[in-house]
């Protein structure tokens, strides 16, 4: 099968046999890590095996919920890149299908095309999940695993070496023998899809999905991070990615090697690594074209790209398990197993938060976070700066990476992987004598980098607001939702105004005070409808004393809360959005630029003159006293629980709570615990009226530029975590909305004969 194919391309195939199909429809060229066309050996490898087979072609793109730290950052930049395939795929005249897993569309897309294709043809990852991917589709059907992101193939090489001019010195011959060829010309016809052929999915195309809105409504039904936002000041795809480096090409190459290591010239890097990630852009386009440019600046960055980069992949390559503490060298691991354990830890949580205190460290954390690019020689310090606060060098290692996969564009990447691991030990020599912290590792201390930095000029890139500058966001209801789309929103650097009604935290988050000062919740006593994603915040949720004490407190910090201010209507132009209503006895007037609403659904409804969506909540009734919690029986639909020292609050299901509606809370304080068998002497009740969804969207609505959060708008409904989803979600809609404009000028591609090889 791959006989026939020339020495360019035979070099980079791995070939996995599998069953043979008895009546192939097409070879399937599946997409995953390289999401270009022109210069991929990937597509060129299917293309002629099709051509040689007769075949059709049918490149196959899935964008699925299930890779790590899967998120509304990382699936933007993937959606955008398969806007760019759309195209190009249009252009070729070759059918491309991509599949997006989500609500009503989790079938395994993937194994069902594989039962009619003559054989696979795929990117090589060597990273999981997706060599596990490979594994399981080589059990159904032949799969050809194309190395399209080195210019030295692994299959050529493939072992990992321990320091970079060892590599160098072991791969130089091969390295050079096909660094600067251009790339040559696959011009073999390709026969399309019959079109009676019958698909195993509906194929979305990523070009409408962006056009309509950014691709909100397509990311509302996947399950991915709704809180690492998307970047709005890059663009995923291939027309970006040439335009980028073209760019540095001209304006900024000759210089990289004076320019390289000040983080505060944003100007001074190519800042190509995620699309090299996404495989947008061919290295070997990139190599070739430095090398065209010439001079000292092109040498730096030709040493970045053909020994560190590659000595990445081949190491990952080799190895089974690249990003484990094993793979450190066993100098740096007894090192750090005797070294002095940090005092002054600190929690993960505020880590990612950038809340150290440590200037650079936050700074470079703070941009991870709003933008997703770290300068390189700045990610060299803050990943060494991790282990100054967490005990176990092994935990820091492993969440230092986490924070670069999660955040980074790049991350995920066998090149991230090993700059991490770099700050640990990997690819490096001791250096004596020991420090206290760091043992024999190479120190970078973030106070020392600092020094060397333009901070002022290095902090105005890095912390500018995401979004392309400050946003205006008026949140009404202080509860649940609202407060955590405040905190997001004031974290991304956005200025944020909070209204309520009420004179502290409501809905879920309301509570009442003991005498003896502990506090009880009046609203939810649970986290329930938990996510994933909710782990790493790492919410102290309290005891049956003190619910959500810390909680709401993390919720709050340093957002500005108007209280006693009842907002009775908005209204929105092209520009700003309106609100309207009264604070202690005086008629009040607020503008901003966005508007979250964050109330009970029937309440939401109010604030709009049209009927935009519907919806019900469910209400009951609490009521709280001296006793204790140890009756035999309580009426039906009631429960009991002890909620301080001597304190106890009775509940009221829906149902039971239906029946008295229309009562006091005087009244029912008296009724409450008379019916279970109490004095009433000393007992409070309140009434939620809209304790809990049971019916609405389900999902977030936007309405012009007011958006609509709640445990009505997220799921499972009614539950605190469709309230914290919904919220997140809505701020992450804010930055789909918007973005680079994709009308530019096509870039003509360099290809030559297979004479240059």
């Amino acid at each position: 099968m791959m006989e026939s194919l020339s020495d360019h391309l035979l070099e980079r195939c791995s070939q996995r046999t599998g069953p043979s199909c008895e009546d192939p429809k097409f070879v399937l060229h599946w997409i995953r890590a390289a999401l270009r066309f022109e210069e991929n050996p990937t597509f060129d490898v299917a293309r002629l095996i099709a051509n040689q087979m007769g075949l059709p072609l049918l490149v196959y793109h899935g964008i699925d919920e299930r890779y790590t730290h899967a998120s509304y950052r990382h699936h933007k930049f993937l959606l955008e890149g398969a806007r760019d395939l759309e195209q190009e795929a249009a252009d070729i005249g070759v059918d491309y299908l991509l599949h997006v897993s989500r609500d009503g569309h989790r079938q395994p897309a993937l194994k069902l095309l594989s039962k009619h294709a003559a054989v696979i043809v795929t990117d090589l990852v060597d990273l999981d999940p997706w060599s596990d991917w490979s594994d399981s589709i080589s059990k159904m059907r032949t799969l050809i695993e194309v190395d399209a992101h080195c210019v030295l193939p692994r299959q050529v090489f493939g072992r990992s070496i321990d320091r970079p001019f060892k590599f160098k010195n072991s791969t130089k011959r091969m390295i050079n023998a096909r660094k600067g060829l251009t790339w040559p010309v696959c011009d073999s016809p390709i026969i399309r899809m019959p079109e009676l052929y019958d698909l195993p999915f509906a194929p979305v195309s990523a070009h409408k999905e962006l056009e309509r809105d950014g691709g909100v409504q397509l990311l509302s039904q996947c399950d991915i991070d709704p809180t690492i936002m998307p970047v709005t000041d890059v663009c995923g795809g291939t027309k970006f990615a040439k335009k980028k480096w073209e760019n540095y090409v001209e304006n900024g190459l000759k210089r990289y090697h004076r320019t390289r290591n000040d983080a505060s010239n944003r100007d001074g890097v190519s800042g190509i690594s995620p699309w090299l990630h996404y495989g947008m852009i061919a290295a070997t386009k990139v190599v070739r074209e430095a090398i065209d440019a010439g001079g000292k600046g092109a040498d730096k960055f030709l040493d970045e790209m053909l020994i560190f980069r590659e000595q990445a992949y081949h190491h990952c390559h080799e190895l089974q398990s690249p990003r484990d503490w094993s793979s450190l060298p066993e100098w740096a691991r007894i090192s750090w197993q005797e070294r002095i354990e940090p005092t002054a830890t600190k929690k993960e949580c505020d880590l990612e938060a950038g809340d150290t205190g440590d200037s650079l460290w936050d700074s470079a954390q703070m941009g991870l976070v709003r933008h997703g690019v770290m300068h390189n020689n700045v990610r060299m310090t803050w990943g060494k700066g991790v282990a100054k606060w967490i005990k176990d060098p092994r935990a820091a290692m492993d969440f230092t990476q986490s924070l670069n996969d999660r955040y980074a564009l790049d991350g995920r990447d066998p090149n991230s992987i090993a700059g991490v691991m770099w700050c640990y030990g990997l690819f490096d020599r001791p250096f004596d004598p020991p420090s206290d912290h760091m043992g024999r590792v190479r120190r970078r201390s973030t106070e020392g980098h600092a020094s060397r930095l333009d901070m002022r000029r290095y902090r105005d890139w890095v912390e500018a607001p995401s979004n392309g500058g400050v946003m205006d966001i008026g949140i009404v209801g202080s509860g649940l939702s609202g407060m955590f789309a405040g905190q997001i929103l004031s974290r991304l650097g956005h200025k944020v105004s909070i209204y309520d009604k009420g004179w502290r935290p409501s809905g879920r988050l309301a509570y009442r005070q003991n005498d003896d000062g502990s506090i009880f919740s009046i609203g939810s006593i649970n986290m329930d409808g938990s996510r994933n994603w909710m782990d790493r915040f790492q919410w102290d949720l309290g005891n049956s004393s003190e619910p959500f004490r810390n909680f709401l407190d993390g919720l709050s910090k340093d957002l500005e809360v108007n209280y006693k201010t009842r907002i009775e209507g908005v209204k929105e132009d092209e520009q700003r959005v309106q609100l309207w209503g009264s604070s202690d006895g005086q008629e009040v007037q607020f503008n901003h630029s966005r508007l979250i609403v964050a109330v009970p659904i029937e309440q939401a409804m109010g604030l709009l003159e049209e009927g935009v969506f519907s919806g019900e909540s469910a209400p009951y009734w609490v009521a709280w006293g001296p006793g204790h919690a140890g009756l035999d029986s309580l009426p039906e639909g009631w429960s009991i629980r002890n909620v301080g020292k001597g304190t106890i609050e009775l509940r009221l299901d829906p149902s039971s709570s239906e029946e008295h509606i229309n009562k006091t809370k005087e009244e029912m304080a008296s009724f409450i615990p008379e019916k279970a068998g109490f004095n009433p002497v000393g007992w409070s009740s309140h009434f939620w009226r809209y304790g809990r969804a049971i019916s609405g969207p389900a999902r977030v609505i936007h309405h012009g530029r007011i958006a609509f959060i709640g445990d009505a708008f997220g799921t499972p409904l009614g539950t605190m975590g469709a309230a914290l989803d919904s919220a997140a979600r809505a701020v992450a809609d804010l930055h789909l909305m918007g973005g680079w404009d994709e009308e530019i000028d096509a870039v003509e591609s360099r290809q030559s004969n297979l004479t240059d090889w």
